[in-house]
């Protein structure tokens, strides 16, 4: 069976397949599902993410302070937990 998005997952869950292939990030938090690792090799596929503070914001410090804080060892348990795996 093939479905669109993430719903590869709760498909999963409810029983309807025996296996799904989704991003890390939308198989951990559905109940029933279990993450198992990634694709390997060439059928793996990488998402990364970039932050950037917009010119003429209201609050570029806190806007700053974010990024960091994303990109420090503070966030690494709180990313692994919802599937993401940071650099």
């Amino acid at each position: 069976m093939l479905v669109p998005g993430a719903q590869a997952a709760d498909v999963v869950a409810k029983g309807d397949a025996e296996l799904g292939v989704a991003m890390a990030s939308e198989i951990v938090p559905v109940k029933g599902a279990q993450l198992l690792g990634p694709l390997p090799g060439e059928l793996a596929n990488t998402t990364v993410y970039a932050a950037a503070v917009e010119r003429g914001t209201g609050s570029p410090d806190a806007a700053k302070a974010l990024i960091q804080f994303l990109k420090g060892p503070s966030a690494v348990p709180a990313l692994k937990a919802k599937g993401f795996e940071p650099e």
